[in-house]
């Protein structure tokens, strides 16, 4: 994936990764006016520049608009892991960087031990 998500467009696609079905606007703005303190328009805004980056699309043409993702969550982190490295240059860089800045906790340390030392699959 190449194309960039802001902050804001970020909270739109966690709402619909979140719920793995198709969204009307409707309902995108009622979740997330739970939890943000945006007007309509904002949101409104927010799912016209997805849709017009390609990024989620609305399925059907007639009626309210249900809105789906066309970049999968699992996708999206992945085009970030890699942008964050190429801008460190290592993972390791990258690792110090958010053990330093205290953004790992003390478990989300032990975890990722706990990844590698089952060889980085999870199982």
């Amino acid at each position: 994936m190449n194309k960039s998500i802001s902050d804001a467009e970020l909270e739109v696609m966690r709402v619909l990764w979140k719920n793995k079905k198709a969204m009307t606007l409707a309902d995108l703005r009622t979740e997330i006016m739970q939890v943000r303190d945006w007007n309509k328009s904002t949101i409104q805004t927010l799912v016209i520049r997805l849709r017009d980056k390609g990024i989620i699309e609305p399925l059907d043409k007639y009626g309210p608009a249900q809105y789906i993702p066309l970049v999968t969550e699992d996708e999206y982190l992945r085009s970030e892991g890699k942008a964050m490295l190429e801008k460190f240059g290592s993972a390791k860089k990258l690792a110090l960087a958010l053990v330093r800045s205290g953004q790992l906790t003390d478990s989300d340390i032990e975890e990722l031990r706990e990844f590698f030392k089952m060889g980085g699959d999870g199982k």
